[in-house]
């Protein structure tokens, strides 16, 4: 007989609740939705949604902790011969996302751009990036053959998801506010430009040595 985890049930039950809740706060704003609202649209108590959550704007993190495990798992796949723009154009046709993780990545964007003008969103925001931060440690360490403790290691981590946060809130505004069409490619490209010019060339290339 096949059981579930008690805890991976839980994870869906709040990344469905998640998803809802990015839909209503980018549709109503979030000071119009409230916990109820929440509530409602995923057919459960109000009482349950305050057990998943802490609050009403915390409630956006299993969609932002869910692209950034992605995006981690992305990096992890990094050989050392490609820039990282040059891996993620590749591993993108290689590993293409589901129509759920395109929408995930939207509700993201979206999130992120509501978060430069909702401190309570910004908050929930600026968490998950430093889950992510402590997620690329590791693979920074490998790509500059230092230990992961290395002080280098740890400025070069909070340079690149620094850098990647402002991409992603320049893109976002750009596409979902102005309706910029951007493409793939410059995406890539501001991000190559930008963990270079965040660790002054350390990352973002190829491993040379």
């Amino acid at each position: 007989m096949v059981t579930t985890d008690p805890d991976d049930k839980l994870a869906q039950a709040r990344l469905r609740v998640s998803r809802l809740a990015c839909e209503l706060f980018w549709e109503r704003g979030v000071s119009a939705t409230s916990g109820d609202d929440i509530a409602a649209a995923a057919g459960l108590s109000t009482r349950t949604i305050w057990r998943y959550f802490r609050s009403k704007e915390s409630c956006v993190e299993p969609v932002l902790a869910q692209t950034v495990r992605h995006f981690i798992a992305l990096v992890q796949r990094w050989p050392d011969e490609l820039s990282l723009a040059e891996h993620m154009k590749v591993d993108t046709a290689e590993h293409p996302l589901t129509e759920q993780e395109i929408a995930d990545e939207r509700a993201a964007l979206r999130i992120g751009t509501m978060s430069l003008t909702e401190p309570a969103l910004r908050s929930a925001y600026l968490m998950v990036h430093d889950q992510m931060e402590r997620g690329f440690i590791p693979v920074i360490a490998d790509r500059l053959r230092l230990p992961a403790d290395d002080l280098t290691v740890r400025l070069c981590a909070a340079a690149v998801i620094g850098a990647f946060r402002v991409v992603d809130e320049d893109v976002g505004r750009r596409a979902i506010l102005e309706k910029e069409p951007i493409t793939q490619e410059e995406a890539l490209a501001l991000i190559d430009r930008a963990i270079r010019n965040a660790t002054n060339g350390r990352l973002g290339g190829p491993v040379t040595s």
